[in-house]
Parts: C-alpha cells; structure tokens; sequence
C-alpha cells in the first residue's frame, strides 16, 4: 500500500471566539441559513496549513481530526458544529449510533468537543475511540431539549453560526432552529468535506480493502447470471457471498438484464434472464466501514455485434478517464475525457449521468467526475470512473472500478482491471 500523504496550503486560522451578532443575517427559518455544497478543495488549501505538522504527535487519529475540522470549521465562518450519527461523525470519531432519539458530536469554538447521548447509548459514547470524556447525558423522561438550551447557552451558540450535519434529520433540525431562533444554521458540509475527500493512509488501505472484498464477488455474480435466473436471484447470491466472507453490502446490487439494464440505477426486481441479454452487474462489499463499488456488463448466451460495439466504445472510454488523471487535472478532465470517447463515437446522447463520484465512508461523496466541477484532483482523493451508454428498450453498458490519486498525481485503480471485450457466459 502506498502511503498517501496530506499537504495542504492554508493560511493562519483563528480559534478565538467571534463575539459579533449579525441581526441581518438572522432568519427565522432554517433554510435561509443553508448554504450549497461547494465541490472544490480550493477554499481548503487557501486556508490550511500542513496539520499534520502542526498536530501533536501523542494524538490518535480522531483527535487529529478533530482538530482539523476545527480550524476548517473556523475558516468556513462557522462557531460550532453539530453533527447527528453518520459519516461525518464516525469519520470524526470512530463512533456513531444510530437511531431514532437525539445523539450528537458538538464541536464548539474555543472549548473541548463533547458528545450528547442518550442514556440507553451512554456506555458506548464513553468508549469512543476518539477519547472524548465530555459526554453529556440525557434520559427519556425529560428528552434532550432541556440539556441541547442549556448547552446553548453555556457554549454562546444563541448567538454564533452553527453548522448542521448534511444528513441531519429535519426533526432535530427543525427543532433546533426553534430552540435557538438567533442562531444562524447553516450546512456543516463545506467544512467537513474537502477533510473527508482526502483519505489518509488507514482510509486508503480500508478502501483497498473494500476493493478485494467487492472484487472477490465477481466470480460469484458471473456464476449466478445464468439464463432463467431473475434478477433478484442474482443479487440475493451476491449478498449471501458477501455475507459468508464477513463483509456488508456497500448498497442493495443493481441488476439490470435486457431492457432494464438502459435505466442507470435500475429497480432490480423479477425479470428473469434470456439468451441474449446484456447484463449490468453494480455492487460493492465494505470492509472497515469503507466501500467497495464496481460495475460489470456481461452477456448470457451470446452477444450481438452492437452490444460487442457498444461495450468496445464504454472500455475506451473508462480507460481515458483512468488516463485523464494527470498532475494539475480537474474532475471536469475526467468527465470531458471519458465523455468525448463516447461522444466521438455518436452516442453522447445516450451517456446521461457524471463520470464518477468519490468514495469512503459514503458510497457517494465528494469529489464528482462531473462537467463543469474543476476543482484540482490531489493525493488521496479516491472516485470511481463509470462511463455509461443506454439504449432505451434495449440495454445497457456500464463499467466501473475506484481509483485513488497517487503522489505523483496520477491515477492507481484498487480493482481488478475490466475486460476488454464482453464477456459471453
């Protein structure tokens, strides 16, 4: 495994507290606070330093995270963070319960990070492995309200900017905004993403993983695709594959055999395979909570010359994307490299999704192979190229492996490579 290391270009940040209260900015709803996802990691490297240098070396990894998010968060203008289970907070913290009661990591300016929980999960968020020792506890008699008001006030969120996790549910984060109606809300996300989309060197082995893991199932998917087989016969073995090796599904198998297979993230369902179909084959293991995530195209009996064209043209595109990863190339190189393969050869109309999405602890995160996204590809960033052609009523082709930016900027692809030609089972 090659070691991926974070270099960061980012100016001085302050952790001091903002004791300002911008009244025109205040809304008294949640949504006007909301800001969009920025997919760009310039706004990162304009602020940041190198961390890794300047992060005590006694650390463990989630408190070096930690700190890293605090300073990203201070640069985004934010004063505290509140983030529910999820990603983002087991990224943070190795930790995250989910469930349907209030369980929060709040990150606050200038004070320890701490966690909220319920007191059914109090002994788990006393174990985190980020070594939180704040943990604040509430019981379901009184509910978490009182404790989040208190909170409040004790960190001066009532009058600060604070964001929210993406994926908050809007239960909590509608009540929090009228909990707090002078707190300006806003998503966590631009802050915590371009942290999440550079893998360190435990994330990329994970993710290595998850590759070996996902493609250890192919053998098993091919087997399944017989002629009679349904669709969700096919991807009920590949779940019990996977089961069998240790691993969970990355997300439910997208099977898609003939006609359905035109319909990108098609519905898998009964319809059973026949001599002749094309068969697109999407699925992925996770291994230490990172995914895996590939897509084959295969055909059963025979295959037609148009499949065996079309196949051709989506390999030669998948393959230029893979090359488009170049020192100084942006996701749009990406996307503009495998999409022109494919425009060339008269089916641009027919190629209706992005090239590809990042990839961790999300199956779909940041950065997007997507045209028009030209953020800078750096070092650790892993995505998937998946070019794609749909033929309504008749198939499709699509093909997929995860890469991750080296060192020297260029691309190495953690799957097995992609045959050339289809493959006739």
């Amino acid at each position: 495994m090659q070691r991926v290391t974070e270099s960061h270009s980012l100016g001085k940040a302050s952790f001091g507290r903002r004791m300002f209260f911008p009244i025109t900015r205040r809304v008294p709803h949640l949504a006007s606070g909301f800001q969009p996802l920025v997919l760009s990691t310039r706004s990162f490297d304009s602020f940041f330093p190198s961390l890794n240098r300047l992060l005590p070396k006694h650390m463990n990894i989630y408190e070096k995270r930690l700190s890293r998010a605090r300073t990203s968060m201070n640069a985004h203008g934010l004063d505290a963070l509140i983030l529910t289970p999820g990603a983002a907070m087991r990224y943070l913290t190795g930790f995250s319960e989910a469930g349907s009661r209030f369980l929060a990591l709040i990150i606050p300016d200038d004070r320890p990070w701490l966690l909220v929980t319920p007191t059914l999960n109090a002994g788990q968020a006393r174990e985190n492995p980020a070594g939180i020792a704040d943990i604040r506890v509430w019981d379901d008699a009184q509910g978490w309200e009182p404790l989040l008001m208190q909170l409040s006030k004790e960190l001066m969120l009532e009058i600060g900017i604070v964001g929210l996790d993406d994926d908050m549910p809007a239960r909590f984060a509608l009540r929090l905004q009228e909990m707090m109606p002078t707190t300006l809300l806003k998503l966590a996300g631009t802050a915590l993403a371009p942290l999440r989309a550079l893998k360190d060197s435990l994330e990329l082995a994970a993710l290595q993983h998850a590759a070996e893991a996902t493609d250890a199932l192919i053998p098993i998917a091919f087997a399944a695709c017989r002629e009679g087989e349904s669709e969700m016969e096919i991807g009920l073995a590949i779940q019990l594959a996977t089961a069998r090796a240790g691993f969970s599904d990355s997300f439910a198998p997208i099977i898609g055999a003939g006609a359905n297979g035109a319909t990108p993230h098609h519905n898998t369902g009964k319809t059973r395979v026949r001599a002749g179909d094309v068969v697109i084959l999407d699925f992925g293991a996770m291994a230490d909570g990172y995914h895996g995530d590939i897509t084959r195209t295969v055909a059963v009996g025979s295959a037609s010359d148009e499949a065996k064209y079309i196949y051709t043209v989506v390999h030669e595109a998948y393959l230029a994307g893979v090359a488009a990863v170049q020192p100084g190339a942006t996701a749009h190189d990406v996307d503009s490299a495998a999409r022109q393969v494919i425009v060339d050869a008269g089916f641009g109309e027919f190629f209706i999704h992005r090239t590809g999405h990042g990839i961790g602890l999300d199956d779909h995160e940041v950065p997007y192979m997507l045209t028009g996204n030209y953020a800078p590809l750096l070092p650790g960033h892993c995505f998937s190229i998946e070019p794609g052609i749909y033929l309504p009523g008749k198939f499709g082709v699509r093909l997929e492996n995860i890469v991750t930016v080296t060192d020297n900027g260029t691309a190495r692809v953690l799957n097995e490579a992609i045959p050339p030609e289809i493959i006739v089972l």
